[in-house]
């Protein structure tokens, strides 16, 4: 869009019977103003789009994590505390997002599949037997090799027609880098230097772009910026201390430090009590359990068995291991947790998976030996 013509006493409509190219030459001679605060957002955010479009990474995460700082500003700039609006942002997330986009259509998919069981079944044994007749000769390990071959091939064809492919299965895993995002914005808010996997066991780096040049020099032995000790003694004041890099200023609120609640009153320091870090692994481990049920009971594989194992060994680990996590990032992970658990319930309530009836387990006696002899009679 051309910028607005300044000339004095020039009206737009004297610029309607001009030609074409005395009108663009007063337009690009005219005047230029500077920008106001908006327009000048506009521009930023084109720039940033540029950057992206040529092929710089950076500029697309750090608009991925703005609008998870815009989800939590906004929550925030409605009245709510930061201990209320990180509980709620992840509630918005889950119900608005999560549920919608990835569970659901990922139970549904499940759904459709076990309506589907009797259909493969059934094949299943009508090709075993046709591929024992076909393949008598070569021995049982051909057959069998055909067989399941040949079953492979119609379940994919029947989950791709019945739309319950096992792509839709694995949806729920996609919510796994909005948590992360998430996670990331709540980091930088509260000033805390490494992320999560740098806290957990002590090293790691600041992501943000020539972080370990700018925070090189606001260090501590905990691995945490001194932004966590400044903010408590700077409560009541808006300026920020010389100590606190300026990638982390971008983001820090020290609002953080005074609104949180009950036994963790700052949010930017990890929680004295050390209640919420087991409280997470807790929740974890009930979230695991309610999402891996089988739809028969007593009736679990030996390898998800071992597989649930680990992971509710892993929900244990969680507790210790995120100890010096900051109260913010642990409130945030609790409330995350309690959706999913919650979310489980609800989809068995109103999303059963109802598995059909097993067949026989009698298998159907054939001779493959003696059909074969008396085709060969009627032939």
């Amino acid at each position: 869009m051309h910028p607005r013509c300044t000339a004095p006493r020039l009206a737009a409509r004297s610029l309607r019977g001009l030609t074409p190219r005395f009108g663009a030459h007063l337009h690009r001679n005219a005047p230029a103003r500077p920008l106001n605060p908006s327009q000048a957002r506009c521009m930023s955010m084109a720039n940033t789009y540029t950057e992206t479009l040529a092929g710089n990474p950076e500029p697309l995460a750090e608009n991925i994590l703005n609008l998870s700082w815009g989800l939590l500003e906004i929550l925030h700039n409605c009245g709510l505390s930061w201990a209320v609006a990180l509980p709620a942002s992840a509630v918005v997330i889950r119900a608005c997002i999560i549920m919608p986009l990835f569970q659901i259509p990922s139970r549904k998919a499940q759904q459709t599949t076990a309506s589907l069981l009797p259909l493969t079944r059934a094949f299943h044994i009508v090709k075993k037997h046709s591929a024992h007749m076909a393949h008598y000769s070569k021995g049982p390990r051909v057959a069998q090799a055909v067989t399941i071959r040949s079953v492979a091939k119609y379940n994919h064809q029947i989950r791709k027609r019945w739309g319950s492919q096992r792509w839709k299965q694995m949806l729920p895993f996609c919510g796994l880098p909005v948590f992360i995002s998430m996670a990331e914005v709540i980091r930088r808010m509260v000033g805390t230097r490494s992320g999560l996997w740098g806290l957990v066991f002590g090293s790691g780096s600041y992501a943000a772009p020539k972080a370990s040049e700018q925070v090189s020099d606001a260090v501590t032995t905990d691995g945490v910026t001194d932004a966590l000790e400044s903010v408590a003694e700077w409560k009541g004041t808006t300026s920020l201390p010389s100590s606190v890099p300026e990638t982390l200023s971008n983001w820090l609120e020290p609002s953080m430090a005074a609104e949180g609640m009950l036994w963790f009153p700052n949010l930017m320091l990890p929680d004295p009590c050390m209640i919420l870090p087991f409280a997470v692994s807790g929740l974890t481990m009930a979230s695991i359990y309610a999402g891996s049920k089988a739809p028969h009971k007593g009736h679990e594989k030996p390898s998800f068995f071992i597989f649930k194992r680990v992971l509710m060994t892993l929900a244990l680990a969680i507790g210790p291991m995120t100890l010096n996590l900051p109260s913010g990032i642990l409130l945030y992970w609790c409330a995350s947790t309690s959706c999913a658990w919650l979310s489980h319930i609800y989809l068995d309530r109103f999303y059963p998976v109802r598995m059909p009836p097993t067949p026989c387990k009698r298998s159907i006696p054939y001779y493959p030996k003696k059909d074969i002899e008396k085709m060969r009679q009627q032939r």
